[in-house]
């Protein structure tokens, strides 16, 4: 028995079977008193609770995350932080390096300790383990664009048309060599960079050379790959990182072999940080509004959780823009000192 089956057996949705046991006060007498008696004759109790159908919020959210290292996860962070504090929500972090098993046994422990939500950032999470959740009517909020259930609510950021802007930039700079370096444990992040590349090649209007690789998202990764490039002559025109971590170190590679950028190779990254502003020269990146990305899942999913925003009805889509930051490692020669396309 699970709440799934407990709604069919009311006539109700999950989500109200959700609210009767958090909320409530937030459920019609009628149809609460109903839904209660439906439990109380299948004897069913949700086992993240202690044996009452009374008790109140834990107001606590639990936030999966891959890492913490990066700017990009921290902003995030800092996002849901900042709202989860404003509706009183403490939250409990997990950190998942994008392994389905860690993640799972994160979901199962937050469970255990009663969270009342969840937040996955890109979730590894298998279709069975996903349904588990949506049964137990816990509410949760995937941070990516792979939607593992049909009705999942996502908030992401359109990082192909990122892609797809940085390589419309590049190509009407005149370069026609263009090297992609994307992170080796992010498939579905590196799918939709490959997308917007591509589709940037298209209506290129002419014939430019594109190639890609992955290394880890690291100083080290972008130092090695540059090091790899150097040693079998086969630097590109223009390289874009997966992120700023690897573009400094493809910088530091490019420096330490006396290779200038942007004379010798344009340097771009897909997402910013305010050590690219200070670098020299400037980095060009996409800033990715990722705190905005963290404080838009928190709100979507304390609206879940408090029965403003009903989660199991249909699918719940927030779709963010990055913006293009051209500063001066492309080969811009327009006298500015930062500004967005």
């Amino acid at each position: 028995m699970n709440i799934k089956r407990i709604a069919e057996l009311a006539g109700v949705s999950v989500a109200t079977v959700s609210r009767v046991i958090n909320h409530p006060e937030r459920v019609r007498d009628k149809t609460r008193e109903h839904v209660l008696n439906v439990m109380h004759e299948y004897n069913y109790t949700p086992n993240w609770f202690a044996q009452s159908l009374n008790l109140e919020s834990s107001k606590t959210i639990a936030l999966l995350i891959p890492g913490i290292e990066t700017n990009f996860f921290q902003q995030i962070i800092s996002g849901v932080e900042t709202v989860a504090g404003n509706k009183a929500y403490a939250v409990l972090f997990g950190q998942t390096s994008n392994l389905p098993t860690r993640e799972a046994e994160f979901v199962d422990m937050m469970i255990n300790r009663k969270v009342d939500g969840i937040i996955q950032v890109n979730s590894q999470l298998d279709l069975e383990k996903a349904l588990s959740m949506q049964n137990l009517g816990l509410p949760r909020v995937h941070i990516g664009k792979n939607r593992i259930l049909s009705n999942d609510t996502l908030c992401y950021l359109d990082i192909e048309e990122g892609a797809l802007r940085m390589t419309r930039h590049l190509i009407e700079l005149g370069h026609s060599s263009i090297m992609a370096l994307l992170e080796e444990t992010n498939s579905s992040t590196s799918e939709q960079m490959n997308s917007g590349f591509h589709r940037a090649l298209r209506g290129a209007g002419h014939t430019v050379f594109f190639s890609s690789a992955q290394a880890e998202n690291s100083v080290r990764g972008g130092y090695l790959t540059v090091q790899r490039l150097i040693l079998s002559k086969s630097i590109p025109g223009a390289l874009v990182t997966a992120s700023d971590l690897q573009a400094i170190g493809a910088m530091k590679a490019a420096r330490d072999a006396q290779i200038k950028i942007p004379d010798d190779m344009a340097l771009a990254s897909l997402t910013d940080s305010a050590v690219c502003s200070v670098l020299s020269p400037a980095l060009t990146a996409l800033e990715l509004p990722s705190k905005k990305l963290g404080m838009a899942a928190a709100r979507m999913l304390i609206d879940q959780i408090e029965g403003i925003l009903p989660y199991v009805d249909m699918p719940h889509d927030l779709i963010l823009q990055p913006k293009l930051k051209i500063r001066e490692s492309c080969g811009n020669t327009q006298d500015f000192y930062e500004w967005f396309d």
